[in-house]
């Protein structure tokens, strides 16, 4: 942390000066070394917005986790719980009360006191602006805050994930009430698309969309100085921009995005570092079983077989990735539950396939790795080997998006890595199975699974809640409708000198800003 780093420079400048004092008349020109003490970042795109209530994207929770805090977090490395504003916590025995207990001294960036009642402000003002991020708390009934230190939630119903809502990368933040207050028009939602007024490290000094955006230290952070007491934050679409003001040291880190063809240029360079950090975000190949040939489950089964997952997994991303033990992303179930197979299926049943005259739309979303580029393309390859025409084409999110309301006329397959909200099976099902997911795509619809998910989530023994997930798993996975194929890792290439990188496998993309020194 900082104080390594800045007490070797006071030593060095204590030894000068002792070293002057005892050399006679001798003149040294000996100078501490200066600390860089700026951290320089880019990002692949703007951020849509800094409103912690609204965001709901990946690029851009360097900048989200810097400036907002909430209760819980996962620690360094796990998908463990830690108290963030929250020193404890304890649940009662039916699952419907969480009390948490705030740790001391807690402030806003303006000095301000953090106590249960911001906290309350917060969390209700979450439900009001009613964004993606809001349903964590859609389960809530009631709020109480007995002292200031003190904050209990009072949910309707057992919610076997809400502790891992509270720990997300999205989840609720604490936010100044005095902020709300002064522009209590909109619930300050103008005022947050581009400021902070949160309670982290850093606030946020200067927002410029298509360009980029400077964090400046918090000075009335309640835990310990960051290293950096700034970071700058460029937009730079351009991957190849990226790596050369990297390797000339006008970038400290390229936390995600980088070419895996291009690593081993790195590994021959003394002022790079390659780390490969475990990952939620799982590579999922979404099927549209509402049209022609794929509304047939043998049909679909035959397709995933035929393109040889193992071995693209293999041929695309080498040793960053793994096959999915099971249907939900690596560590969230027990991996011997809702086991996954892509072992190659029946001659006759891929035989067929030719037989179809099958044509199907393939596509993927802007990816600044090329990874689900080249996906893409080794899947028209092997279907090609069957008979089956694959058209690889790049689609823009709005598009991907606007799929579901109009299932018929919209792409075949979908190449995407998505990433559950948290460390829980819920967190993933609930998003691309539940009928009404946010990540369903396709609309694809199972009663079966959904009534799955719904017990595990309010089952409060934990065997229960395994074995409904289990089932939903299962069900989900015979229907190869969405398809795991990669557990994907973060690799993370950055600047030699810099150290300390943290990474939480369920913070996409991200290294703890906070946590870094050089």
């Amino acid at each position: 942390m900082p104080s390594k780093v800045r007490s070797s420079v006071v030593v060095s400048f204590a030894v000068a000066l002792f070293l002057a004092a005892c050399g006679g008349g001798e003149q040294t020109t000996d100078q501490p070394v200066a600390v860089d003490d700026t951290l320089e970042l880019a990002f692949f795109a703007d951020m849509t917005t800094a409103d912690p209530d609204v965001f709901y994207d990946i690029e851009g929770l360097a900048v989200m986790q810097s400036v907002y805090e909430g209760l819980l977090r996962y620690a360094d490395g796990s998908t463990e719980f830690e108290g963030d504003l929250a020193e404890s916590w304890e649940v009662s025995d039916d699952g419907l009360t969480f009390t948490f207990t705030l740790r001391d001294g807690l402030t806003f960036a303006d000095g301000s006191p953090l106590d249960s009642e911001a906290i309350q402000a917060s969390f209700e003002r979450r439900t009001a602006v009613e964004q993606g991020p809001s349903y964590m708390l859609a389960g809530v009934d009631s709020y109480e805050t007995p002292d200031p230190q003190t904050f209990v939630v009072n949910l309707k119903a057992p919610d076997a994930a809400f502790l891992h809502y509270l720990a997300s990368a999205w989840s609720p933040k604490a936010v100044n009430p005095a902020t709300l207050t002064e522009n209590a028009d909109d619930l300050a939602q103008t005022f947050l698309e581009t400021s902070s007024a949160g309670s982290g490290p850093y606030v946020i000094e200067e927002f410029t969309r298509g360009t980029g955006y400077t964090l400046t230290r918090n000075d009335n952070y309640w835990g310990e100085e960051p290293y950096f007491s700034t970071v700058e934050i460029a937009v730079t679409p351009d991957v190849s921009s990226q790596i050369l003001a990297l390797e000339s040291g006008d970038l400290d880190v390229i936390p995600h995005g980088f070419p895996l063809s291009n690593l081993s240029t790195v590994e021959g360079n003394e002022d790079l570092t390659i780390d490969e950090f475990p990952s939620l975000g799982t590579t999922s190949l979404y099927l549209n079983q509402n049209k022609g040939a794929l509304t047939d489950v043998a049909t679909r089964e035959a397709l995933m077989r035929a393109i040889d997952i193992p071995g693209l997994v293999a041929e695309v991303y080498g040793d960053t990735a793994e096959v999915p033990t099971n249907a939900y992303p690596t560590g969230l179930l027990d991996p011997s539950l809702a086991t996954v197979d892509y072992s190659a299926g029946d001659a006759a049943a891929q035989d067929a396939l030719s037989e179809q005259d099958i044509s199907l739309d393939i596509v993927y979303t802007p990816d600044s790795s090329g990874v689900q580029r080249r996906l893409a393309d080794l899947m028209r390859q092997r279907l090609a080997a069957v008979g089956v025409e694959g058209l690889p084409r790049q689609a823009q999110l709005a598009e991907v998006f606007g799929y579901r309301e109009d299932v018929a006329n919209a792409a075949d397959i979908y190449v995407s890595t998505p990433a559950p909200d948290g460390a829980h099976p819920d967190t993933w099902g609930r998003i691309v199975w539940y009928t009404e997911g946010p990540l369903n795509f396709f609309n694809y619809s199972n009663p079966e699974v959904d009534a799955a998910l719904d017990r595990g989530l309010a089952a409060v023994d934990t065997e229960a809640a395994a074995d409904a997930y289990a089932a939903a798993g299962e069900l989900a996975t015979d229907d190869w409708s969405v398809v795991p194929i990669a557990y994907v890792s973060d690799v993370v290439v950055a600047r030699a000198d810099l150290t300390d990188l943290q990474h939480v496998p369920a913070y996409p993309w991200t290294v703890d800003v906070a946590a870094l020194s050089r």
